[in-house]
């Protein structure tokens, strides 16, 4: 079987790195998750909005562990450089997480807290392999 690119980054990266990012994913998936909650269900907000503040929110905290605990090696020195580069590579996440949570909220009528859950599931690893190749090797 041939290994894609991003099981590739995977089975290279340290298990360490990616069990750091697991839990500072779990972490980051909290906040977010609590502030969409909060925003759909206590304030009232459109789900899309709700997430694309939490997303943003939960993309600062995200950058924050990444280089503080979670990645040894970081490619670039300069931090406005590197979050900016950071920004950028989790920008396409956050159109196909908008995208797939639109999908299964409008076409298959999940309702809009477990489609949060499944959505940010299913863009774990395909972020983690994005901030390891665009960032954090050398």
């Amino acid at each position: 079987m041939t290994k894609t690119p991003i099981s590739r980054i995977i089975y290279h990266a340290s298990r360490t790195e990616f069990a750091r990012y697991f839990w500072a994913g779990s972490l980051t998936f909290l906040t977010d998750f609590l502030i969409f909650l909060l925003l759909t269900e206590g304030a009232g907000v459109n789900y899309l909005w709700s997430n694309l503040v939490a997303v943003s929110v939960g993309m600062v905290m995200s950058y924050l562990l990444c280089v503080r605990w979670v990645f040894r090696e970081r490619r670039y020195s300069q931090v406005a450089f590197e979050f900016s580069l950071f920004v950028l590579a989790s920008v396409g996440c956050l159109f196909l997480n908008e995208a797939l949570l639109w999908v299964l909220v409008e076409w298959y009528a999940t309702h809009h807290l477990v489609a949060k859950v499944m959505v940010t599931a299913a863009i774990f690893v395909v972020n983690f392999a994005i901030k390891k190749i665009v960032l954090f090797r050398r």
